[in-house]
Formats: C-alpha cells, sequence, structure tokens
C-alpha cells in the first residue's frame, strides 16, 4: 500500500502533462511522408502507386506546432474519435471518407525531448465496392534551424 501512496504525486504529474498538447519546435523544418497501399480486388492485388511529399517550410505559430486532434482534419475528410497525449506522444483514432469510401484506424506521433524531431505513422482501412484496402504512412521530420522569412 505504501508503494501504491508513494506514486500518487507521479501519477497526478502524468495527468497533468497528458492534457498539454504535443508540441515541436518553432523554425524551419524538413519532413517527408510516405503513404502505401495494399488492395486486393477478386484475389487480385492492384498496383497503386505509394505517394510520397516532402516539405521545406517555416513553422512559426502555436498551431503550426501543436499536434492534437486537429491535425486529423489535414489528413482530409477526417476526424478523431478518440485520443491520448502522453509527455513526448500523441495517438488519435480516426475516421474517415475519402471520395464516398469510408475508412477507420490510428495515427501516432512522438517528438523528440528537445521538440527538434518528430515520428508519425497513420494506418487506415475499409472497403472499395466491397474490397478491403488499407493505407500505411510514414512521417518523419527534423527542424533545420531558424526560420529565414524565405517560406
Amino acid at each position: 500500500m505504501r508503494r501504491v501512496l508513494a506514486l500518487i504525486p507521479f501519477l497526478m504529474i502524468a495527468g497533468a502533462a497528458a492534457a498539454e498538447p504535443l508540441k515541436v519546435s518553432k523554425g524551419n523544418w524538413y519532413a517527408t511522408s510516405d503513404v502505401y497501399f495494399d488492395f486486393s480486388m477478386d484475389g487480385e492485388k492492384v498496383d497503386i502507386p505509394s505517394e510520397h511529399d516532402i516539405i521545406d517550410e517555416c513553422w512559426a505559430t502555436d498551431a503550426d506546432v501543436t499536434i492534437d486532434e486537429s491535425m486529423a482534419s489535414v489528413m482530409g475528410e477526417c476526424r478523431a474519435t478518440d485520443s491520448r497525449t502522453r509527455e513526448h506522444a500523441f495517438d488519435m483514432n480516426l475516421a474517415c471518407d475519402f471520395d464516398g469510401t469510408p475508412m477507420i484506424g490510428t495515427a501516432s506521433f512522438a517528438v523528440s525531448k528537445g521538440g527538434d524531431s518528430f515520428y508519425g505513422r497513420i494506418h487506415l482501412a475499409g472497403k472499395v465496392e466491397g474490397w478491403p484496402i488499407e493505407a500505411e504512412g510514414v512521417l518523419l521530420g527534423h527542424k533545420t534551424g531558424a526560420c529565414t522569412g524565405q517560406n
């Protein structure tokens, strides 16, 4: 029982931290995203090209550097259905509709201790005309320095 009582202050601190949104540092960021698709129809794999994007831009506002449920809307017609923040991580369940194709899944993000890098993973699953489809996304980013005013 004493061990449980000794842990209460640490649990209260962890609970307070969970209420805060997860943030990366303000500055110039270089980030990549890769999305892969797995789709089969009538037992035949359908080749859907993967997508790769790169951004190199200034993130100078609180909205730019905050990782929270509002990020769901950045992924298209998605909304967060449940979320959890920990000291250096954020997870949310997603419900999306891509041109009439409903998909559900998860998004998870982790930020380095200093806030100068992040990792994200998105997994969505649904059906296209009754056939299962999955999308897997990987996001990686790191701060490259101060904003230069050119972005």
